[in-house]
């Protein structure tokens, strides 16, 4: 029985710090890599927590959860780091909005469709996308509820596994369904962007 490597960010601007600043929030270990190396990141690691690792992106990449927190015109360039990914769940967290030539790009495809080619074999979930990141790492009290973050993905599994994850940050998941399908709804600049939304208890 293989041990679970603990998640990895890739990417350490706006989307990334704040994804770190949750897991460090909830004490879950994590890494966190960029293309500039480890050195450049350390400070930052540092200065978030305790349980974030600035590690190489080759380190990261071997993680079996993998958040993707680039640009989404560097999506497939990225998918170049590994030859196949299978064995991978990668949370793409990319919005296409302001790509240049995006409708040429997309050709009618969802933004995690188009993800999904360049990750051959990839459990792609779409996730964390909704939100700035300055609201996405705001804290809350709890007794105010937990914020709902939406997922979509073509393999039902995953979702399960991103939603306890999810959960686990202290945040509330709801799962949309496919990406073709209810995964449209948190593309910009459909009916769920934007949209900070609060779990609170039915009582």
């Amino acid at each position: 029985m293989t041990t679970p490597t603990r998640p990895a960010i890739v990417g350490s601007g706006n989307v990334g710090s704040a994804l770190a600043r949750l897991f460090a929030r909830a004490r879950i270990e994590v890494s966190i890599a960029n293309t500039r190396g480890p050195e450049s990141i350390s400070e930052l690691a540092s200065s978030i927590g305790p349980g974030v690792h600035a590690v190489a992106v080759e380190e990261a990449l071997a993680s079996d959860v993998i958040f993707m927190a680039i640009p989404f015109g560097a999506v497939e360039q990225f998918g170049k780091s590994l030859p196949d990914w299978n064995g991978k769940t990668v949370i793409d967290t990319t919005n296409s909005h302001y790509t240049p030539n995006r409708d040429a790009v997309l050709n009618g495809r969802t933004s995690a469709r188009y993800v999904a080619e360049h990750l051959p074999h990839a459990k792609v979930v779409k996730a964390f996308n909704q939100l700035p990141a300055n609201t996405l790492q705001a804290e809350l009290n709890p007794d105010d509820g937990r914020r709902v973050i939406f997922i979509a993905t073509d393999f039902p599994d995953a979702g399960d596994e991103i939603a306890e994850l999810v959960g686990n940050l202290g945040l509330a998941a709801v799962q949309l369904g496919r990406t073709d399908e209810g995964g449209r709804l948190i593309e910009v600049p459909n009916a769920l962007v934007l949209r900070n939304l609060i779990e609170r208890p039915l009582f």
